[in-house]
């Protein structure tokens, strides 16, 4: 068969073991995933793994496992972006995310934009500085010069949020801090930060101010 030609899918199999149609090209998984995930998102549903593979197989006969792993191929390769969020995982068109536009300029400050990277990525081992940096392409339209480019900008934003603890430094990779962004563990902290002052002060007044305790 001539290269880039596909042939059209085999009818749904009506047995438990599914049959599968002929392989076609990463490019058109990669058309069919986003036609779902724009199909999913119209419905105002979260783009699943599950929900991706139940629109695809609507129209074309491939076992869910089959799907799954073009959808990660997909991903891979930047045609899909993969985000976490309250522990769960979805997908997203990175073309219909690039209208946000990110222009590089002297004394920018991308804490916030990192912080939102590394969370959405949600790498189990932590995100690198080049992942960062490619998630953040994807979902922007990144306006630079030399002078003040994103890989620059970059550094210095994610030192920024280390010293803020929005996100936790691993060697050469950074993951999201979960506990600097629940506002009931917040609470708790700052609770016990006050109580462990009162307690120094208390040790620190003079000894004819303390009441014995009996």
């Amino acid at each position: 068969m001539p290269a880039g030609v596909v042939k059209a899918s085999l009818p749904v199999c009506q047995s438990a073991a599914m049959c599968e149609p002929e392989e076609v090209s990463q490019q058109v998984w990669s058309t069919w995933i986003l036609e779902a995930i724009r199909k999913i998102r119209s419905q105002k549903q979260r783009p699943s793994v599950e929900r991706i593979c139940h629109a695809i197989r609507q129209h074309h006969n491939y076992h869910e496992d089959v799907v799954a792993e073009h959808l990660e191929a997909a991903v891979k390769e930047g045609s899909v972006l993969k985000v976490f969020n309250k522990g769960q995982s979805s997908y997203k068109d990175p073309g219909g995310m690039q209208s946000r536009t990110l222009k590089i300029e002297k004394g920018l400050d991308l804490t916030k934009v990192v912080t939102k990277a590394v969370r959405e990525l949600g790498e189990r081992d932590g995100s690198s500085l080049k992942s960062i940096e490619k998630y953040i392409r994807q979902s922007h339209t990144v306006e630079e010069t030399a002078e003040n480019d994103l890989k620059g900008a970059l550094r210095m934003a994610v030192k920024r949020a280390v010293s803020r603890n929005f996100i936790l430094q691993d060697g050469k990779t950074f993951k999201y801090n979960y506990n600097q962004h629940n506002p009931a563990l917040r609470k708790k902290q700052e609770a016990s930060k006050r109580l462990s002052g009162s307690c120094e002060d208390f040790n620190n007044l003079p000894k004819c101010l303390k009441i014995e305790r009996k």
